[in-house]
């Protein structure tokens, strides 16, 4: 690949960066990003008199050795790797390995060649817990040939096991092998022989999709469609016509996340784009396609919006996100990595993306709530002055009838909130699947979980360590350190309006 090494004067700083002449300009505007913050789309960069834009074709401006180059605009704030070196488990010395198991700190898997993409998907796994039982419950007891997808499941169920348990990092091996068999993209090699690296996505997808037909509630249904299942209320409307719109279901485990950059305006500026993860999900649940019009007769464009309706009675108690953040490029034959920043929160509130229907039962049962609350805190005040009252008697008889009073209220309530637990729409981030690199098929893959002690861990294949909540904050994006990739959360009971960035 042929490369030019130059000089990049931005302000009082100058930078040494060596630009890859095949590569389009966005990769040399986030080489940029990397070393000064300031984001791709508030670049202005000038060789010469010649403007280096997004289309620029950088070995058109027959760039020279060390030729300086100017750089204008306003950094961010930096995401920086963590400054406090970890310290990992298989480090420590093996006298210290039953005080970690004591404290709660879990042990990693180990790589098997190119595997972080599948040890990542395995630690979110392990930490839906339902998911994890039901494997235990599991009945199939053998890997036997006739049914490859029993030999997956039974992996999956030793595995998780042995993780509850472990008092070393595991060597995976097992599930490795079963997955391969059942799908084979993930045995494929490269030109040295050595297994290539593959989709975390594509893993995840892939292993929902066996538990999905293996494991069944008593009912029959799908356990795993009751635990991440969306049902959407699908529009689709055609844009060139005076057509009826047709409305249909439709069911997916995950939500996809577009990442759109800024519009570029008449004057040079730029516009929109996705900053937060609510815009992401707005920009997945709508789309355009082509199909044949009966009305006009030929091929149009339609427009399909998406809704979340109920499933099973209730949204359901896990909501996986996808960040769509990989696209093929025609001219380079790869697929390209969106580097775009997207903020998202540790409480995500999901009610602006259910149907009209359903946003109506969910603001009344808030309000419900609140009514509830305002009537306990009430409860608190009478006591509070009946217990400064003169006559004694009467403040005892008070307090006691109000204790009675805000008990049946908490009772009446509780019953309230069982009956309509579907109607919770808020979910906590529980963990994270990063990917570093800028290409699908290479960088690395770990991942972050939220335990249920509340702490936080990095999983980086077999190293393992325990970190800061402010520790995921730096996962949002816009350059060379970890992105999320996927986002796993978990329904919690939180009746109000949460979703805020930090």
């Amino acid at each position: 690949m042929a490369t030019v090494d130059v000089k990049v004067k931005w302000g009082k700083e100058k930078f040494d960066v060596q630009i890859m002449l095949d590569e389009p300009a966005e990769v040399f505007k986030a080489q940029l990003f990397a070393l000064t913050g300031v984001p791709p789309d508030r670049q202005k960069i000038t060789a010469g008199t010649k403007k280096i834009n997004d289309d620029t074709d950088l070995k058109s401006l027959n760039l020279k050795d060390k030729q300086m180059l100017m750089l204008f605009g306003t950094a961010d704030e930096i995401l920086q790797a963590p400054t406090e070196k970890p310290i990992f488990v298989e480090d420590l010395a093996p006298s210290d390995m039953a005080g970690l198991m004591a404290a709660g700190v879990p042990f990693g898997l180990e790589n098997l060649g190119n595997t972080c993409y599948m040890n990542s998907c395995l630690q979110v796994v392990n930490n839906v817990n339902e998911l994890v039982e039901s494997l235990s419950n599991s009945p199939a007891e053998s890997t036997q040939h006739s049914d490859p997808y029993n030999g997956l499941v039974v992996a999956s169920k030793n595995l998780f096991k042995r993780m509850q348990s472990a008092t070393e990092p595991i060597a995976p091996g097992n599930l490795l092998m079963q997955l391969r068999l059942n799908f084979p993209q993930f045995d494929e090699r490269g030109e040295g022989g050595m297994h290539m690296q593959q989709d975390a996505e594509e893993c995840l997808s892939q292993l929902l999709q066996v538990y999905t037909q293996k494991i069944k509630t008593a009912e029959g249904k799908s356990f795993i469609e009751d635990l991440f299942g969306v049902e959407l209320d699908v529009e689709v409307k055609c844009a060139e016509g005076d057509e009826p719109a047709v409305t249909e279901k439709e069911k997916q485990l995950k939500i996809s996340c577009h990442i759109q950059g800024p519009t570029p305006q008449p004057d040079g500026s730029s516009k929109g784009g996705t900053d937060f993860v609510t815009q992401s999900i707005s920009l997945g649940l709508e789309s355009s396609l082509e199909k044949n019009s009966p009305s006009l007769g030929r091929t149009a464009l339609y427009k399909k919006t998406s809704k979340i309706s109920r499933v099973c009675l209730s949204l359901p108690k896990y909501l996986l996100l996808h960040f769509v953040r990989f696209q093929w490029r025609q001219d380079t034959g790869k697929k390209a990595k969106i580097l775009r920043a997207v903020k998202f929160p540790f409480l995500l509130d999901m009610r602006d993306f259910c149907t009209d229907e359903y946003k109506s039962r969910i603001d009344k049962w808030r309000n419900k709530e609140r009514e509830a609350n305002d009537e306990r805190q009430a409860a608190l005040r009478r006591r509070t002055e009946t217990g400064t009252a003169k006559d004694e008697s009467e403040s005892k008889e008070g307090a006691k009838g109000e204790e009675k009073k805000e008990e049946t209220m908490e009772v009446e309530g509780q019953e309230e909130i069982e009956e309509t637990e579907d109607l919770w729409s808020t979910y906590e981030l529980t963990g994270v699947i990063t990917h570093k690199g800028r290409t699908a098929d290479g960088g690395h893959y770990v991942a972050w979980i939220k335990k249920d002690s509340g702490k936080w861990f990095l999983f980086d294949d077999a190293k393992v360590s325990e970190i800061e909540a402010d520790e995921v904050k730096k996962l949002y994006g816009g350059g060379d350190w970890h992105m999320a990739y996927m986002c796993l959360y978990k329904r919690v009971r939180r009746p109000l309006d949460v979703t805020k960035y930090e």
